[in-house]
């Protein structure tokens, strides 16, 4: 049941995102759902955040407050009954640390408050100290562990419109064998995965691997697979979303998250998207990854092309095990459905304001 105050009106409540659309990343995605998920419950949400429109775009998009001035951040926290605050940012939340506007606040990380090698600058420390009057929660147990670890849990929602598997009508055999989706940066791994199709590729295996994404290190990766010989086996999709991207991901068998722990991943949605459209998983162990995966897939170690190919190697030979994985596929993304989450954000609200 929706979160009612006690005249029983809907909430007034102000989400502070420092990342949001029209950039993209984890963050941008779940505090869209977060956003349409609350008001679809009947809730009023406007947005605070240091992303700047689009080009061609305006600077505050209906209840988009983008880049606020001190006057306009202040008349946003007053106007709310409750905050919401995606990722801790005392640049959007400085009103609440400094006590200016009282109101009651929920704060979620979704990253580590250190830098990528896990020290702590006094930007960090400034970060957690300016928590104290929240009601903290994190969006996996990994980064409990790492971050605060008497934070509560709150796990990140899903796009099940976009990421679902077929109509029954709709299914058939996903002829397409191996998927990579992610930015090709360094940290995703993607040359990981090239180098472990290379081993396959000198036992006689041949899987063709598809590529949605780009980045700085396409120009690489490209140079590599050539190196090889695997262009035969590559095919670039480049940069899909929404819908699209979960059409693809509903054509192949097995996806690839070879990611590197630089720094680790708290709960990446990628992995979720996957398996809610169908795919078994392999992924590297680390971070908050074998969250995101749970039952659903194979864990490898980080770098190495060995296992990883062997990974491969044994879900592609066998479509039982891929079938047996996914069996506990719908009690795994119950965790991440957007309705279950949006009970967990109501009830940290609810216990916010008491």
């Amino acid at each position: 049941m929706p979160l009612t105050t006690v005249e029983n009106k809907p909430l007034r409540i102000a989400l502070l995102s420092y990342a949001y659309a029209p950039s993209l990343g984890g963050i941008e995605s779940v505090s869209q759902l977060l956003v349409d998920g609350l008001r679809g419950r009947g809730h009023e949400v406007r947005v605070v955040t240091h992303t700047p429109a689009a080009v061609g775009g305006t600077a505050q998009e209906g209840v988009v407050l983008r880049r606020p001035s001190a006057s306009s951040l202040l008349g946003t926290l007053r106007w709310c009954d409750v905050v919401v605050q995606s990722n801790v940012s005392v640049g959007l939340a400085w009103p609440l640390v400094l006590g200016v506007v009282r109101r009651p606040w929920v704060v979620v990380n979704h990253t580590p408050i250190t830098r990528p090698a896990g020290q702590r600058t006094w930007r960090d420390r400034l970060k957690i100290a300016s928590l104290r009057g929240a009601r903290v929660y994190s969006v996996s147990q990994y980064l409990r562990s790492v971050t605060l670890e008497d934070s509560g849990l709150m796990l990140n929602p899903y796009d099940i419109q976009s990421f679902h598997l077929p109509h029954a009508a709709d299914t058939g055999v996903r002829e397409n064998e191996l998927l990579f989706v992610g930015r090709i940066v360094r940290a995703k791994g993607l040359d990981v995965l090239i180098e472990a199709l290379h081993l396959l590729r000198k036992d006689g295996l041949r899987p063709r691997l598809s590529i949605a994404g780009d980045g700085p290190e396409k120009g690489t990766i490209e140079a590599r697979i050539a190196e090889l010989g695997l262009q035969d086996q590559i095919a670039w999709l480049g940069v899909l979303r929404g819908n699209r991207l979960g059409e693809v991901m509903r054509e192949h068998q097995v996806a690839v998250v070879p990611s590197r722990p630089e720094p680790p991943e708290a709960l990446p949605l990628v992995p979720i998207e996957l398996i809610a459209s169908g795919c078994v998983v392999i992924a590297s162990r680390q971070g908050g990854l074998p969250e995101s995966v749970g039952p659903c897939g194979l864990l490898v170690p980080p770098e190495d092309p060995a296992a990883l190919a062997q990974a491969m190697r044994e879900l592609l030979a066998d479509e039982a095990r891929r079938k047996s994985l996914l069996a506990m596929r719908d009690q795994h993304l119950e965790m991440f459905h957007p309705n279950t989450v949006l009970d967990r954000y109501e009830a940290a609200i609810r216990e916010a304001m008491h």
